[in-house]
Parts: structure tokens; C-alpha cells; sequence
């Protein structure tokens, strides 16, 4: 009989989710900055210099506006979770003009000389393109004793967004993810699933909204917590 041999390559656990749906696995890991804080750095300026792109069926306009605040309180909210996490000042930017946000995207030395002069900062994170709501992962059929078939659809609630982040000479583009399961629904025959609301559901949203910030916050340091099968990172502690 062959010796058996076991290897410990961390910790995984598997957790059962929405029925219909596969199980994730949940993998331990230690996750290293990836824009390390440069020591001449005195301090952050976050720039907003995004869009709001909600996907569903719900009215448009009620989307916009809940994912909207949430935006707000997101760009308010990111500067003092940097100031923290990182033990660095942070503000956000309150002086720039359309057109200079955009020659800051494409680096330009003026408006990062601009800023230096305003905040004292050396690294830049410029927000676009925030992404909030709920997205549809899948439909389930299941078959009835009487041959009919039900649908279900299953969501997840999420909050993206992109950025760019400038320290020095370096400039780092990046999407920034958080999402989780979140319910499922009946689908009629031949009508699409409308999906969740987003008033009634806002908190949700800005649930991963906090979530994406942490993982901004996350580029500058060392982070330890858990990789699900989606290959979506949840910092403990978070």
C-alpha cells in the first residue's frame, strides 16, 4: 500500500449557496501591495473624474439616482479610509477643471505639479467609471411532476468602478471589483426577471461600495484574507 501523503497549502472551505447555483470554495491567502507607498510620499489626492453606468430593468433614472449617492458617499468617504488604512494624509480634490482631469489621465506635469503645489501629494488616484447595482449570474430550470417548468434567476450585487493611480513617475491602470450573491426570483414564461430594486436594496450596494474601497485602499499594503471561486478577494476583518 502506497504511503499517503498530506499537503497543507492553506485553508479551504466550501459553503453552499443559492440552490440551483455551484458551491464556491474559499481559498486563505496574503495578498502584497501592488503600488507600494514610496517613502517621499507625503501625502494622496483623490480626484473624481467618473461616470455612473447602471445595468437593469428598473426605471433608469431611479437607478442613476440611488447609485449616484452612493458615488458621493463613496468619492467622501474614500480619502479618510486611505488616511487610515495607510497613515498617510489623503484629500480629495476640489480645484480642477474637466479639461484637467483628462491631461491627468494621460499624466500630464502641469496639473501634477498643480496638485503638489495645492495638497503637498505625490500619488494621484483618479476615479472612473463607478458601476453599482445588480447583475443577473444565471437562470435555473427545474422540471415539475406535471412536465412544466419553473425558471429562477439569480443575482449578485455589486459596486465597480476603474481608476488610475500616478505615484511619481508611475502610472497604474486599474479595475476595482466587490460583489456578492445576493437573491433569486421567479422568471414568467417569456417575460425577463426585472431583478431587485435599488432603493429598497440600496444598503446593499453600498455595502460593496465600502467593499470596493477597502480594495482600492488595499493596492498600497499587504492584505490577508480569503479568495472565492470567482476569484474575488474578501479581506478579513472587512
Amino acid at each position: 500500500m502506497k504511503p499517503l501523503y498530506l499537503i497543507t497549502v492553506g485553508i479551504l472551505l466550501t459553503s453552499s449557496i443559492l440552490p440551483g447555483c455551484k458551491s464556491l470554495s474559499f481559498t486563505q491567502k496574503t495578498l502584497p501591495a501592488e503600488i507600494p507607498v514610496q517613502d517621499y510620499s507625503k501625502s494622496i489626492v483623490v480626484i473624481d473624474a467618473g461616470d455612473v453606468y447602471t445595468p437593469g430593468l428598473a426605471i433608469t433614472k431611479k437607478r442613476e439616482a440611488v447609485v449616484t449617492s452612493i458615488k458621493n458617499m463613496y468619492f467622501s468617504n474614500l480619502p479618510d479610509l486611505l488616511k487610515k488604512d495607510l497613515q498617510v494624509p489623503a484629500f480629495r480634490d476640489t480645484i480642477l477643471t474637466d479639461d484637467e482631469k483628462t491631461k491627468l489621465l494621460q499624466n500630464d506635469d502641469a496639473v501634477k505639479l498643480k496638485l503638489a503645489t495645492k495638497y503637498g501629494a505625490n500619488i494621484f488616484i483618479i476615479l472612473q467609471n463607478y458601476e453599482g447595482g445588480f447583475s443577473q449570474d444565471e437562470v435555473v430550470r427545474t422540471k415539475n411532476n406535471d412536465g412544466s417548468t419553473n425558471k429562477t434567476a439569480y443575482y449578485s450585487v455589486f459596486f465597480n468602478t476603474d481608476i488610475t493611480v500616478i505615484q511619481g513617475d508611475q502610472l497604474y491602470r486599474k479595475r476595482i471589483v466587490a460583489s456578492r450573491e445576493h437573491s433569486n426570483r421567479s422568471v414568467l414564461s417569456g417575460l425577463l426577471a426585472r431583478g431587485p430594486g435599488y432603493e429598497a436594496n440600496k444598503k446593499d450596494i453600498i455595502s460593496m461600495a465600502n467593499r470596493n474601497a477597502s480594495n482600492v485602499s488595499g493596492l498600497f499594503r499587504e492584505r490577508r484574507g480569503m479568495m472565492n471561486g470567482r476569484g474575488e478577494f474578501i479581506e478579513q476583518g472587512r
